[in-house]
């Protein structure tokens, strides 16, 4: 099976010009088990045993982390429904702290992202906005051109003919909704998780303008070694699929929403995704621990001397 092949800006979470399936294989990790090495008793297991019961008798066992009272400290608060394990909480502990420097950097890959950065993970926070492909399409100031020029590193060894997808994640007035060109199918797929009536026209309207700007980038020559196969995305039918479902009203999940479509979603057809704090939660530890991160292995050992100095500092809270 084809591997995903994404380019992420880790600046403002949703700022990738464009997010690719290709048929060119790429490594993936696993972000589970990154962090062997643990510091003792800053965090004590909780085990819990699930009502029902697997057919092999055997009855399941979640393990998560209790968390200890200096969580407070903390801007983002982890339930034990989270499931963290003992290494992503220290990370997360150090994402959110309220006390550590908001411009340190902990993510360095293509652009930076910043500790402020990742407070629009906190629950009920909008997701950031900032430069992307939709906006150059919506606001007629930049030429396809322009910005292949702008972003040719991004770009370069990407060819029209490994691409099964493209995902454009679109911001209108702080709401986020997903555009999926699909190739195969030929269609415009709009996942929205606040639909508006009104606005419906509307967004179906920019989502084919968007097309037809991404046809025009992809006309040009790097994108192909033989160009014998014309892009004409412009043409590819918009719809919407059935019983998608919707966010609760003031909890600013669209931009969150959209990351997992384009993280679960490449191939498959089932958008019926579960977004809560966790997907927040999980998305900022997943950002920071990422492979293309320069920083990753930094970010880990300062989480755990931050995990320690804490630790020292609250020795009260342990019996």
């Amino acid at each position: 099976m084809a591997q995903q092949k994404t380019s992420t800006n880790s600046s403002s979470m949703l700022d990738p010009t464009v997010v690719v399936h290709s048929s060119e294989s790429t490594k993936t990790s696993d972000l589970t088990g990154i962090m062997p090495i643990q510091p003792k008793k800053l965090f004590h297991l909780d085990i819990t045993r699930e009502a029902t019961t697997p057919p092999n008798g055997q009855p399941h066992i979640r393990v998560g982390v209790v968390l200890p009272k200096w969580w407070t400290l903390i801007a983002f608060e982890p339930t034990a429904s989270m499931m963290l394990t003992d290494s992503q909480a220290a990370v997360a502990a150090y994402i959110f702290s309220d006390t550590l420097d908001p411009s340190e950097e902990l993510v360095i890959s293509d652009e930076k992202g910043y500790r402020s950065t990742f407070r629009c993970l906190v629950p009920e926070r909008c997701v950031e906005s900032r430069i992307s492909i939709e906006r150059y399409a919506l606001s007629d100031k930049y030429t396809p051109a322009k910005v292949i020029s702008d972003f040719l590193g991004a770009y370069i060894s990407l060819k029209i003919s490994h691409v099964a997808r493209v995902f454009i994640p679109v911001c209108e007035e702080l709401h986020w909704y997903l555009v999926i060109v699909d190739f195969t199918s030929r269609h415009l797929i709009i996942l929205d998780s606040l639909p508006c009536v009104e606005k419906h026209q509307q967004r179906k309207r920019n989502t084919v303008k968007v097309a037809t700007y991404l046809e025009a980038m992809l006309d040009d020559h790097i994108f192909y070694d033989d160009k014998s196969k014309v892009v004409d995305c412009s043409t590819f039918w918009p719809m919407t699929p059935f019983g998608l479902p919707t966010q609760k009203n003031r909890s600013n999940d669209s931009g969150v929403r959209v990351t997992s479509w384009m993280r679960e979603c490449t191939l498959q057809d089932d958008f019926n995704i579960q977004i809560n704090d966790s997907t927040r939660m999980r998305l900022a530890v997943d950002l920071v621990l990422e492979e293309y991160n320069n920083l990753c292995l930094v970010i880990q050992e300062n989480a755990w001397q931050y995990r320690t100095k804490v630790e020292t500092e609250h020795e009260d809270i342990w019996e």
